[in-house]
């Protein structure tokens, strides 16, 4: 009897983690959306995103800023999926001291995906939104309706 007892936690504890993980696997698949290059035309020249599909639980990006035939890397992140959840993990050369920040998918409808931080001074969301397969707006706040708010609209290069 412990024995078959035991057996039937073992079974749902497994069947728990797999459905979780499930879940998390159906968000990152709509993730790889992402993949390629995205550019958005400021009066300074040019920025934009590179994001490279590593495998399926892993996306890297390089944000960069083009001024003319000089190009310049702002940023690297990493999207990742773990057991914990998905992660977008930001570093950017100028700010907390080269070090990552991490940044948890916190919820994700209809090609929107917000990721939070609210320990980080800014930005505390990031935010995605898949326009259409070609068009992207992403942008950064503060999590308040009158504060901070940076917008990125991309086109796919």
């Amino acid at each position: 009897m412990k024995k078959s007892l035991v057996a039937m936690i073992f079974v749902m504890m497994m069947s728990a983690f797999i459905n979780n993980n499930t879940g998390n696997d159906k968000i990152f698949i709509q993730l790889y959306a992402l993949e390629g290059k995205w550019i958005m035309k400021t009066k300074r020249g040019y920025i934009g995103e590179e994001w490279v599909k590593i495998n399926k639980d892993y996306l890297q990006n390089k944000g960069f800023f083009v001024k003319g035939n000089d190009t310049v890397i702002t940023e690297r992140v990493s999207l990742k999926n773990t057991g914990e959840g998905i992660f977008y993990t930001s570093s950017v050369e100028d700010q907390n001291n080269k070090q990552p920040i991490a940044f948890r998918l916190t919820s994700s409808d209809n090609h929107v995906f917000v990721f939070e931080n609210p320990e980080h001074d800014f930005p505390k969301r990031i935010i995605y939104k898949l326009i259409t397969a070609d068009s992207l707006h992403a942008f950064i706040d503060d999590r308040t309706e009158t504060g901070k708010k940076q917008n990125f609209y991309y086109k796919r290069q």
